[in-house]
This record gives C-alpha cells, sequence and structure tokens, in this order.
C-alpha cells in the first residue's frame, strides 16, 4: 500500500506542489529578499523519496520469497 501513495505523492510533489524535479531532487524555491539560509528538503520530502525508492524492492523481494516458499513446500523430504 506504500507504493502507490508514495508515487501518488511523488506526483503531487513534481506536478502540483512543485517541490521536486522529474529526476526526484528537491527544486527550492527562491528564498525571500536578504535571507541567507540554503532551503533543504524536510522530512517529508527525504521519507517520500526514501519510501518511492525502497517499496519497490521490498515489493519484489517479497514476491520472490513467497514464490520460493511455495516451491519448497511442494517438495517432499524422504523419511528413513
Amino acid at each position: 500500500m506504500a507504493w502507490p501513495i508514495s508515487w501518488y505523492l511523488v506526483w503531487k510533489e513534481i506536478f502540483h506542489w512543485r517541490h521536486m524535479t522529474k529526476t526526484l531532487r528537491f527544486r527550492a524555491p527562491d528564498p525571500p529578499a536578504g535571507v541567507t539560509v540554503t532551503p533543504r528538503p524536510g522530512v517529508p520530502v527525504r521519507c517520500l523519496r526514501a519510501v518511492a525508492v525502497v517499496s519497490p524492492v521490498v515489493c519484489v523481494l517479497g514476491f520472490a520469497g513467497d514464490a520460493w516458499r511455495r516451491g519448497q513446500a511442494g517438495r517432499t523430504r524422504p523419511t528413513s
């Protein structure tokens, strides 16, 4: 469930809120005049990028592990 939600939020960040580029880089708005602090991505943007990258890997590993377990369950052990 995290995968589709994270990519929906990525879409919102890129095309609606415009906080990120299409390459998932943070795009900070221009700071007001006289402000010397450089804008950096906050926790939500960092978590969003992490979930968007990690979720597909976890999903594929989960499917592979499930398929492996099903294959192991079909094998019978020889009895002595």
